[in-house]
């Protein structure tokens, strides 16, 4: 019997011991799952204060202490590759450094342009013979189209036309037709100086073929397609996938410091016109300079 009594009582204390290592590992685990609890909660805690401290960088009515940033109002969906593309905001509140913000800058300058000048002028648009190149390879009737050709594309335009609607804007100003998509890829070079109360911006292109309109040369300039090229020779001639190879197009655009408004941009697109036809081939150097002033 007492040896019975010793099973029980060893029984009990056995028990009594699982139980408690059980209570003791329980208690480990809800300890260490609150630690980490707590600590997730403190980390978010600080994030939340940390954003809520920044609003005392905000002036008091609450806006950023940016103010002036250019949202473009429309987003195009068209790129020089087919891809979408989209026109990033630009802040005014300083001058852009570098190739990225330079071609970022001058782009939202242009297109602000468009959607927000009360008006602009044309005061000179001008075109001539680029290096003097006027290759017919001795062919009487290529030169004539050749000639024909300069005629066409370099006519001196009336100066000071002032272009006051919307519409008038956007089809005329720098580049015609379309907002600029210009990119710090397509660019040689890009500088940007301080002159009393405004930025000069000037940038060099990189010689480029056939760009679209808004790309490449057609984002500083508005550049010659190929329905134009087709229009000017009046179906005199059958050409073959013309080429307009652009030697290297140069901006230059005067900004307010203070408002990031363009009041004033001049263009150079120089280039050479490839014709092929019937075997012949026709290369004309042509150069077209446009100054704008801007009204706001």
């Amino acid at each position: 019997m007492h040896f019975t009594r010793n099973n029980k009582t060893t029984d009990k204390k056995s028990l009594w011991k699982i139980f408690f290592d059980m209570f003791e590992k329980a208690g480990f685990l809800f300890l260490f799952f609150f630690l980490v609890y707590m600590a997730v909660y403190i980390a978010n805690t600080q994030g939340l204060y940390a954003v809520a401290d920044s609003t005392a960088l905000l002036p008091a009515n609450g806006l950023p202490a940016v103010l002036d940033v250019y949202i473009p109002a429309v987003t195009e969906t068209e790129s020089n590759g087919g891809g979408e593309t989209l026109l990033p905001a630009v802040g005014f509140s300083r001058s852009p450094e570098g190739m990225e913000e330079i071609a970022a800058y001058y782009a939202a300058a242009l297109n602000r342009v468009k959607t927000d000048a009360v008006s602009v002028t044309l005061t000179q648009k001008s075109g001539s013979n680029y290096n003097g190149v006027v290759e017919a390879g001795d062919n009487a009737f290529l030169s004539s189209v050749a000639k024909s050709l300069m005629r066409s594309f370099l006519k001196e335009e009336n100066p000071n036309t002032v272009f006051t609607s919307r519409n008038e804007i956007q089809e005329n100003f720098i580049p015609r037709g379309t907002e600029s998509h210009l990119t710090a890829d397509a660019l040689a070079d890009a500088v940007c100086k301080e002159d009393s109360a405004y930025y000069l911006i000037t940038v060099r292109l990189k010689p480029d073929r056939n760009p679209k309109p808004g790309y490449g040369s057609g984002a500083v300039g508005s550049i010659i397609t190929k329905e134009e090229i087709e229009n000017a020779v009046n179906g005199k001639i059958k050409m073959e996938n013309p080429v307009c190879a652009y030697d290297g197009a140069v901006s230059e655009i005067k900004v307010e410091k203070a408002t990031g408004k363009l009041v004033e941009i001049h263009t150079a697109l120089p280039m050479y016109l490839y014709l092929t036809s019937l075997g012949l081939e026709c290369r004309i150097g042509l150069r077209f300079d446009e100054v704008w002033t801007v009204q706001w």
